[in-house]
């Protein structure tokens, strides 16, 4: 065929439904409610929305973390139809847009949909950081992905609400911090302070020129009413805290995992803990303190939520990283996949219903085979991601693994190694 030149033909109709798919408002506002399903070129039944992606070599938590956005309403609504983001300079924005459409498509060839020309457009804008053939931190590639689009979309970084993704995924939280100041040292025990201490107790003066440094801080100690039965550091008499105050935005909240017992059970294998939500949530109370060191210095913060977002995205830290390997920590994390109550969280509230969430996608992480034996692998390198997504209409639950789409019941879903959970607020 000559190049540029447009061919008109009814027949070919159904190839530009499949490359072009296009979605009308009302359509959209059916996607909820669909239970229909759609058959392909080879006849095999599918739902659109509940499709398989193709795995292009440890892409896998590129493939969860689509479709797990792709389940979120306000911003499917929003990327299925091109004319919403016609200004966007964006290829990422783009190309998020094209496989979302094909993943909601009903004229698709084959029931599966490869991702190839959006992880093109992941390579570039990333310079490489999420690449076909390297597996990486499901949370660090949809971290970056909703930033990148929020940009991409003309966003604000300082404003808030500029975009599609910050009306979604955005609260706020206040975050109070005390580091630890040295006010003085212990060498700065003058003279001055202790015959200021001996005048005031009414002592007779002595000669302060001749006492050591230990001679001056004991004496200072029992003036203070020092008793001598437990050990005090005069570190902790010249240190001090400095505190601040400030509101943060956050698009997900990262939820600390304790660690896993150091002993084995009887039968010789690793225990795995089992921990509910709530306990990990209590990071977010407002007095529970959480310790972080940053360059060399000790600060610890208290997390009180101000504002929940529609749409609430969980991290739960599983993995840890050092010089020398990557750990991962397999404790089961329960939590309920409907009223999830998150009032003791938040400073303020008006109604009941405004913290309260249901579960709409999970994203867990298989650990590779082997794990905790001896000459085991990197587990974020050997294991592999799978997801679990709710289809409204029918409250059916499907677990989603690359090519491979199941249904599956929700009681299964809280015996998984969650890693990334997307809650709904419940008015909506």
């Amino acid at each position: 065929l000559p190049d540029n030149y447009e061919v008109v033909d009814s027949s070919l109709d159904d190839i530009k439904r499949a490359l072009f798919p296009s979605f009308t408002i009302e359509h959209i506002r059916g996607l909820d409610s669909n239970t229909t399903l759609a058959r392909d070129q080879y006849g095999v039944a599918y739902l659109p929305g509940f499709v398989g992606l193709n795995n292009l070599s440890s892409t896998d938590y590129l493939n969860v973390t689509l479709h797990a956005l792709a389940h979120v309403p306000p911003l499917r609504n929003f990327f299925l139809v091109p004319s919403n983001y016609k200004n966007s300079k964006s290829n990422l924005v783009k190309a998020f847009g094209e496989v979302m459409r094909r993943l909601w498509s009903s004229e698709n060839f084959k029931s599966a949909v490869s991702p190839h020309e959006f992880l093109q457009a992941v390579s570039i804008a990333s310079n490489k950081k999420f690449h076909v053939g390297k597996q990486a931190e499901c949370i660090d590639f949809m971290a970056w992905l909703l930033n990148s689009l929020h940009i991409g979309l003309g966003g604000s970084r300082k404003r808030a609400g500029t975009s599609i993704i910050h009306k979604t995924f955005q609260g706020m939280v206040h975050v109070k911090t005390s580091i630890r100041v040295k006010k003085k040292s212990p060498s700065a025990l003058t003279a001055a302070v202790v015959l200021q201490a001996e005048e005031s107790m009414g002592d007779k003066a002595v000669d302060v020129e001749d006492m050591t440094l230990e001679e001056k801080q004991n004496r200072t100690l029992a003036l203070m009413g020092y008793d001598g039965k437990k050990p005090v550091s005069m570190h902790s008499l010249h240190d001090e805290w400095e505190i601040s105050e400030s509101d943060v935005h956050y698009l997900h909240l990262q939820l600390d995992i304790p660690r896993t017992p150091l002993f084995k059970d009887s039968q010789g294998g690793n225990i795995i803990p089992q921990i509910s939500l709530f306990s990990v949530m209590s990071k977010f109370d407002g007095e529970t303190f959480t310790d972080v060191v940053k360059a060399g210095k000790l600060s610890r913060k208290q997390y009180k939520l101000t504002t929940l977002p529609p749409y609430l995205i969980l991290h739960l830290a599983r993995f840890t990283k050092n010089n020398f390997f990557v750990e991962k920590n397999p404790t089961i994390v329960n939590f309920p996949i409907k009223n999830l109550e998150l009032k003791d969280y938040v400073s303020s509230f008006d109604w009941d219903k405004l913290c309260k969430y249901d579960l709409i996608s999970n994203i867990c992480h298989d650990s590779p085979p082997g794990q905790g034996k001896e000459g085991q692998m990197d587990p974020l390198q050997g294991g592999s991601y799978r997801v679990h997504v709710q289809n409204r209409a029918t409250e059916q639950w499907y677990e989603i693994q690359d090519l491979h789409v199941q249904e599956t019941m929700p009681q299964l879903i809280g015996l998984s190694e969650s890693y990334i959970m997307i809650f709904r607020r419940k008015d909506l």
